[in-house]
């Protein structure tokens, strides 16, 4: 059984960005996490967050694109690059021992990006391509709708994007997106894996001294959503399959049932001997997988269940998913039934927290939801100590159809 788990320790660099780091023997790499607060929910421009953080990595005063990519390439590392609501995200793993000679690169592109136009439009060009081919899969299309309809049609977050959003983003709305969010005082960083004392000043000196960008700190103000309850249909001609999302907005990390929630959860849809599986897919054969989980949108929570089916599959498809709800808030839940989760999850927390870069998720998960990293060990006491009494309690509460969207794309 998981014991309590060590957390980052925290530390304020002279200029004020917070390093969280968590040492730990992985093979020699470290991962470092740099972080901005802003996200889409502050940008003026659909796509505007997507593109400028993207764009950091095609060239700066120092190094074109193509010095960029060649440098990462010669030490082996490996970068990742993505916007979410309220943050934006770059993820650098390599050998601990390059990443010295490595952050002068990432410094430059970080603190004084050009975004070259030829590479914008390389960039655009292929994303809208992208774009353009994942909306024609049932179950991409099924997510743009669902968010829509979680936040509600006149929310800042409700917007489906379009294609023609991709040839209006220009070099300077990249420009002006980097102004109002890139400095030290939107700046958090992450450090995991294999480190000492040197690679905490290689990454001090690289991100921690002195003011750096205009960026004021980040007001990130997100309005309350105004949900779209209830069933739409959104029409794809000729597919075989349809998508189907049922969910709502649920209770943010800090609510004392949250964890119990989450227990509930993989109970009904969240591993594959749930309830939904065994029904809907074993039983009844509507479709090949069904899944329900608990989704971080921001600083708030959405639960989901996700499932694609034959297209006249559906409609029994939804009965039987609210009629394994119904039985969660109705029917004695059996002990043996939670013994048999309990285990599964401190199973996959096992799995999860194997090496120490693994868990870095887990805790900038807690850290954009402004939730402790201690919530971790919560979580596992509430494992440890859930009852089937309790489970009802909270799906009694929490899973009501009332509450629910129902997004369906297909014939």
């Amino acid at each position: 059984m998981l014991r309590n788990l060590a957390v980052p320790a925290t530390r304020a660099l002279p200029n004020g960005v917070s390093l969280h780091h968590l040492p730990g023997e992985d093979k020699g790499v470290v991962r470092l996490d740099i972080l901005f607060r802003g996200g889409y929910s502050v940008q003026r421009k659909s796509l505007q967050a997507l593109f400028a953080n993207r764009m950091l990595r095609e060239g700066s005063e120092g190094f074109s694109g193509t010095e960029i990519s060649r440098k990462l390439d010669y030490y082996g590392a490996w970068i990742d690059m993505y916007s979410s609501q309220e943050c934006n995200h770059i993820i650098l793993y390599v050998l601990a021992k390059h990443l010295p000679q490595l952050l002068p690169v990432v410094e430059d592109f970080v603190k004084r990006p050009l975004f070259p136009q030829d590479n914008l439009d390389v960039v655009r060009r292929n994303n809208k391509a992208h774009f353009l081919i994942n909306s024609k899969k049932v179950e991409v299309v099924a997510q743009r709708y669902f968010e829509q309809a979680l936040w509600g049609l006149s929310h800042p977050l409700g917007s489906v994007v379009q294609a023609e959003d991709y040839d209006a983003i220009t070099r300077d709305d990249l420009l002006q997106y980097y102004s109002d969010v890139y400095s030290h005082r939107n700046c958090t960083l992450f450090l995991t894996g294999t480190h000492n004392s040197a690679v905490i000043d290689a990454v001090t000196n690289a991100f921690g001294r002195g003011e750096w960008g205009t960026a004021p700190q980040a007001m990130v103000d997100v309005p309350a959503p105004a949900s779209l309850v209830g069933h739409r249909k959104i029409v794809m001609e000729d597919t075989l399959q349809s998508a189907l999302k049922v969910g709502c907005f649920t209770l943010p990390s800090a609510h004392p049932d949250f964890f119990d929630l989450r227990i509930l959860n993989v109970l009904l849809g969240g591993y594959f001997g749930s309830r939904l599986m065994s029904n809907i897919r074993e039983e009844n054969g509507y479709t090949y997988d069904i899944i329900s989980e608990i989704d971080a949108y921001g600083r708030g929570n959405a639960f989901m269940v996700s499932s694609q089916a034959a297209n006249e599959y559906v409609a029994p498809l939804l009965a039987e998913l609210y009629k394994e709800i119904e039985r969660l808030r109705e029917e004695d839940i059996p002990a043996a039934e939670v013994e048999l989760v309990r285990n599964y999850i401190m199973g996959e927390l096992c799995r999860e927290f194997e090496g120490v870069t693994a868990k870095t998720e887990v805790f900038v998960n807690a850290w954009l939801s402004g939730d402790g990293f201690d919530s971790v060990n919560r979580y596992i006491d509430a494992v440890k100590a859930v009852t089937p009494q309790r489970l009802q309690q909270v799906a009694r509460k929490y899973l009501l159809r009332e509450n629910m969207i129902e997004i369906v794309v297909g014939a």
